[in-house]
This record gives C-alpha cells, structure tokens and sequence, in this order.
C-alpha cells in the first residue's frame, strides 16, 4: 500500500542536537495522533535527544466523528480484528521504515493505547531487529497466529493496564503477557488497580521509566 499517514511531532529539546531516539506513538480507536502527543512532553525529561512521532491511524473511525481507527471493530471477533490488524499492518510498517530512515536510526520504542497497543504488538513482535522496546497500555496481542522470530528474544515491552477497565478486559494483557513470554520476549506487566480504560499518574511514570531505562 502507497499510504502515507499524517503525524504530529513533539521535540522539546534543543530542536539543532542530533536525534537519538525515536518513539512512535499508536493511539485508539476514534481519537488521533494528537491524543498521545503529551506523554512526549511528560517524558521529555528522561528522554534527551528524543523526537515523539503520533500518526493518525489510516482509516476514519466508523463511529464518526473526527477520529481515525487502525481496524473496524463493528465485529468484535478475534478472526476479525486480526484481519483488520492485517490490513493495517503494511502501512503502518511503511511508517516505521520512512521515520527509521528519515531520523537515522536503526531501532524505534513502540508505545500504545488500546488499539493502538494491538498495532504495536503486531508489527513489533513482527520486527524485533528494528524495536528498541513496546510499551502497551489497555491493549491485547492479536491473533494465534504469531510468527516464532528469533528476533522476538528478549525483545523488552512492558504491558500496562487496569483492573477495572470495561473497554478491553484486564485479562487480555494476561494472555499477551503469557503468550509474549512463549515467545521469548522480555516481558513485564503492571496492573494498576481501580484504574477503568486510561492511562493514570502510575502508568504514566512506569511507562517512562521504562521507555528511558532500556536505553
């Protein structure tokens, strides 16, 4: 696909340092790059030398509205949300490839909310020689189908989410926890209690440190 998506940039440093590091922003389902774009600034403390890039999702949200979604989610099935995350996947590997090359670096951190975690997991576990890391919030490993990569060992993510979310079911990190762990990732997860669909002050600052502690 020949897809280009738009994205929103967040550098607070000194904008003449040489970049060394990229963080890829995914938002949800009917929100938008935007949405994201603050945990570059809350980060950019432990982040020097870092650029933030929050890209749209490729497709209008079907819910209407001004957002944007990654895959239809009119059939809440896992068969058809793994397609949907097909059909996304190549743009959003296209993206990938086009920041890697146009900020000069070899590897890239992952980050997620909710769908966009879905996105995050599927293209890195698909590309563990071009992640530095995968950071999901609230989101969930798509499909049994996943590849056995030699590049998937080790690869360190770290899965966050709440106890209480009535969005996407704790549970679903619980099996992606399992799962990442067969396939030899270096996983990790938080569960954050009382916490619904969102992202809280404690997520905030473990998400951080790890972005900044695999460096």
């Amino acid at each position: 696909m020949s897809q280009k998506l738009k994205h929103h940039v967040c550098r607070v440093d000194n904008e003449n340092q040489e970049i060394k590091n990229v963080v890829v922003l995914l938002h949800g389902y009917g929100a938008n790059g935007m949405d994201l774009l603050d945990l570059g600034q809350a980060w950019a403390p432990q982040l020097s030398k870092t650029v933030f890039v929050a890209p749209d999702a490729p497709f209008p949200c079907e819910a209407g509205g001004a957002g944007f979604q990654w895959f239809s989610l009119q059939n809440y099935t896992p068969d058809a949300m793994e397609a949907g995350a097909a059909t996304a996947y190549p743009i959003l590997k296209t993206f990938m490839d086009e920041m890697r090359s146009e900020y000069k670096v070899d590897k890239i951190s992952l980050v997620g909310f909710s769908q966009g975690t879905m996105m995050a997991l599927y293209y890195g576990v698909r590309h563990g020689e071009h992640v530095s890391n995968i950071l999901g919030y609230s989101g969930a490993l798509m499909g049994a189908s996943v590849p056995v990569l030699e590049t998937q060992k080790n690869l360190p993510i770290h899965l966050i989410h709440g106890d209480s979310d009535p969005v996407v079911p704790v549970q679903a990190t619980e099996m992606a926890y399992t799962q990442l762990q067969r396939l030899g990732c270096h996983v990790q997860k938080t569960i954050i209690p009382d916490l619904e669909h969102g992202i809280d002050q404690i997520g905030l600052q473990k998400g951080g440190e790890f972005i900044a502690g695999v460096r």
